[in-house]
């Protein structure tokens, strides 16, 4: 009898060792800001009393109590509340669901100075780089506390995930590419059909105010101000540091190595190439574990 409990026992601690990766998707897909997202959450950022659409190709139901929701021939209008804060949508296809959260912006109009609402932010560059619309300053941040920082803003990220480091009290404010989401998503599924079991990214760096990438001395266009980039690594054990992907025993730069050519693999395939933007490779230093950069310029870029 006492065997029997051991048993039990060990089998129930082992159990809570083992994950399975889902890539909770919904069972159908929508287009929305000119992404499409198959999955059962998304996010989408935008301005106060904005409006734009959800298409898809199949019929759905829209329930939201607090949104302005009109029905159109492909989908539905959505205007967004004039407050700026965290609303969903319950979009439904007979017995599928999908929840699409939307953000809703403060305007940098109510900046003073460098600061938004006491959180600094720096001077975003006048001009965008080379003219280039992705470099354009935004129009607003969302704004960050305390209680809505855990928010799923796809299955597997969260919306704290992606603040910037520099030190100071909530409310915090961040930006980010609806584009960069699904290709971290994209990215996870590869890891995991890789053999390596991964429930989501760790993070060194998503979101940078201009003031704190400044701070590191980064360069003024980086694509972390804009939010359309993330320094990532694999950290399934949270210890902080990459895993030993190569499982030899030793976490060095070899484990990166390893993510950065699951990346680049994807490279050139149909199916990546909206994703296509920078990929950079980065070791150990004084600062931080060893990582990877991805963003989604548009154009391959690789350092």
């Amino acid at each position: 009898m006492m065997r029997t409990q051991l048993t039990l026992m060990i089998l129930l601690v082992c159990s809570s060792w083992v994950w399975s990766y889902s890539t909770e998707k919904a069972g159908f897909t929508i287009e929305v800001n000119g992404e499409l997202n198959p999955y059962k959450v998304f996010s989408v950022f935008v301005m106060p009393g904005a409006s734009f659409s959800v298409t898809s190709d199949v019929t759905l139901d829209c329930v939201s109590d607090r949104l302005l929701t009109q029905p159109t021939d492909q989908g539905w209008q959505v205007t967004a509340p004039e407050k700026s804060g965290a609303y969903s949508l319950r979009l439904a296809f007979g017995t599928l669901t999908m929840k699409l959260n939307v953000l809703v912006l403060t305007p940098l109009t109510q900046m003073k100075g460098e600061y938004l609402n006491g959180y600094r932010l720096g001077n975003y560059p006048a001009k965008a780089l080379r003219g280039n619309p992705i470099y354009h300053k935004p129009d607003g941040l969302f704004e960050v506390t305390m209680e809505n920082q855990d928010l799923q803003l796809t299955p597997h990220f969260t919306l704290k995930q992606f603040l910037c480091k520099q030190v100071g009290a909530f409310p915090k404010y961040l930006i980010v590419r609806e584009r960069l989401l699904l290709k971290l998503e994209y990215l996870l599924e590869k890891v995991n059909e890789h053999d390596i079991s991964s429930e989501t990214f760790g993070f060194i760096s998503g979101y940078r105010t201009p003031f704190y990438n400044a701070s590191i001395k980064n360069v003024q266009y980086s694509r972390h101000v804009y939010g359309g980039a993330a320094d990532i690594y694999i950290d399934q054990d949270r210890d902080g540091r990459m895993d030993d992907l190569n499982r030899d025993g030793i976490i060095n730069e070899k484990d990166v190595r390893v993510f950065h050519q699951i990346v680049e693999g994807e490279f050139g395939k149909p199916t990546y190439d909206k994703y296509k933007g920078g990929l950079g490779f980065y070791r150990k230093n004084g600062r931080h574990h060893g990582f990877i950069h991805v963003d989604v310029r548009g154009t391959r870029a690789r350092w």
